[in-house]
């Protein structure tokens, strides 16, 4: 991976950290203690190993920057965004602070919900929600808070919080400013556990009378995110309860089929999905 630095001191622990070679970056971490502060294209080598394109660390090579005295906060950011759920246990366990806030105004958590890194997002929900919100509890598949906000026919319980997920965080286009309507605050929960895939959530507000196809953010529904992050159980469960294929989204002007076929990566449930929505 061609990886740049305008600073070549940080060469030796950067080619070792890249071979996965932990003995090696502790040597030239122990030969230059202040490279691991420096940054490469932005990122610390502990950064680094988030990255995609990188190889997922191994244990011994993260201990030994955590034990040179990595910054440990972006990282779990970074680590939550890329579904690292082995990364992110193991900064929390050396001390990352669960709710700091890296490039954007977002915690871990909320990183993984909006990447749908479910694993990560598993891992991270372990030190709590932090912030009172009804889309992030239900983007974690918490059905118990959930139905704290939400009663089973549908009213809310409980102010949903001031955190609203804003997806120009992680770089989508801006869409309205949220209201305080119900129907919206439902819809972002309800989009939220579905592209998560969070299946018993997903059920549980459509039962409280959720439309399947509501749109909070730019005509964008349920079934899109969904293709979207090839979440295949998702797309068939969405389909069953009568999501419609034809809406088209105000970001690509696509529908469902535009968008299988724009996120199809080869894979076997990508093929599935193409077939499910009738795209050919």
């Amino acid at each position: 991976m061609g990886i740049k630095s305008e600073d070549e001191r940080i060469q030796p622990a950067l080619h070792s950290l890249l071979l996965g070679d932990a003995e090696g970056l502790q040597a030239a971490l122990i030969a230059d203690p202040p490279v691991v502060t420096l940054k490469v294209e932005g990122n610390t080598l502990l950064e680094w190993t988030t990255q995609p394109g990188v190889a997922p660390p191994s244990p011994q090579v993260v201990d030994v920057l955590i034990g040179a005295g990595a910054e440990l906060n972006r990282a779990l950011n970074l680590a939550g965004c890329w579904n690292l759920p082995d990364l992110c246990e193991q900064l929390l366990a050396a001390g990352a602070d669960p709710v700091a806030r890296a490039d954007a105004d977002i915690t871990p958590l909320e990183s993984a919900a909006m990447h749908s890194s479910i694993e990560a997002a598993d891992v991270l929900v372990t030190a709590g929600l932090h912030r009172h919100s009804l889309w992030l509890a239900a983007a974690c598949g918490l059905l118990d808070k959930v139905k704290r906000w939400v009663s089973a026919d549908g009213a809310l319980l409980d102010d949903p919080g001031i955190h609203r997920p804003n997806w120009v965080d992680v770089g989508r286009p801006a869409g309205k400013p949220p209201t305080v309507e119900p129907e919206e605050i439902l819809g972002e929960a309800f989009v939220f556990a579905a592209l998560n895939d969070r299946r018993t959530v997903v059920d549980y507000l459509l039962g409280a009378g959720v439309h399947i196809d509501v749109r909070p953010y730019r005509n964008t529904t349920a079934l899109h995110f969904a293709i979207q992050f090839g979440r295949l159980e998702m797309v068939r469960r969405l389909l069953e309860r009568g999501a419609s294929t034809a809406l088209v989204d105000d970001i690509y002007s696509s529908d469902a089929a535009g968008w299988a076929q724009a996120c199809d990566d080869g894979s076997e449930r990508a093929a599935t999905i193409r077939e499910l929505v009738g795209a050919t």
